[in-house]
């Protein structure tokens, strides 16, 4: 396959990096309806630009050697990082990750007293997963000889799988269900539920680097990927809980006057 790889190709990444990056994290401070859209157009954004350089073997990929090497010695000291790793891999795997999904939106869906919010989870995860298989068919991560040399022996000069999907899945799993649960919660409560999704997703991802089972890069676009599904799947949780808190209200003085038309006539 053929690629190409100037000046040129270095600055539309760093735009669409540092662009979307910006748009996302300002679209955080944004109250319309629009913010969950835009965070997702923003890091949907800053995931293409990723994709170029790792596919173009550009500077965003410039850690991958030297994170490798550094993370595969601190786990030769450490045998119990190894094994912890090991074990965050068995759960993250997809059958856990599809089990989880399913538990997750039956019990959400019984929390609501609607199909919703399990339909949403069920098609984050879905999304994430599909959208992740085909990444990894038009995105080849090459590898130079330099970094082989460099990182651990796990990772051969083979092409490696763009994006991670353990992290993809996961972190889109854990994140939609902390939306599904805080959405009627308090700040305090909403920024918890984040930080357990959050970890949870940092977790899986450092166990992918820790098993030489990935590039540093193929984690970030992994984390990138669950971020835009995460935040479509919360912008329509958001939009059926408007639509609903609407049609409710668009009841109550209907059900008055009914009430009200009953009294004249007794």
């Amino acid at each position: 396959m053929l690629r190409w790889h100037n000046r040129s190709i270095d600055l539309l990444i760093c735009a669409l990096i540092g662009f979307g990056l910006l748009s996302a994290v300002g679209a955080l401070f944004d109250g319309s309806r629009w913010r969950l859209p835009l965070i997702a157009l923003g890091l949907g954004m800053a995931l293409v630009g990723l994709s170029i350089g790792v596919h173009t073997h550009g500077w965003v990929t410039a850690l991958d050697g030297r994170t490798a090497s550094w993370i595969d010695y601190h786990a030769r000291q450490s045998p119990r990082l190894f094994a912890a790793a090991t074990a965050v891999a068995h759960l993250g795997n997809p059958a856990a990750v599809a089990l989880a999904g399913l538990v997750s939106a039956g019990l959400l869906s019984a929390r609501y007293r609607s199909l919703v919010p399990g339909v949403v989870v069920v098609g984050s995860v879905g999304t994430a997963v599909f959208a992740k298989d085909v990444m990894k068919v038009v995105v080849e991560r090459p590898v130079s000889q330099a970094e082989i040399a460099l990182a651990a022996p796990g990772l051969s000069g083979a092409p490696h799988p763009f994006p991670s999907g353990h992290v993809a899945g996961t972190a889109a799993l854990l994140g939609i269900v902390a939306f599904g649960i805080g959405a009627r919660s308090g700040l305090a409560v909403r920024a918890f539920l984040a930080g357990c999704a959050l970890a949870g997703a940092s977790v899986v991802a450092l166990s992918r680097l820790v098993l030489d089972a990935h590039w540093l890069t193929d984690v970030i676009g992994g984390a990138l990927l669950a971020g835009v599904v995460v935040a479509l799947g919360a912008a329509v949780l958001s939009g059926t809980a408007r639509t609903r808190l609407r049609t409710h209200e668009g009841l109550i003085p209907r059900q008055q006057s009914v009430d009200q038309s009953r009294r004249l006539h007794t």
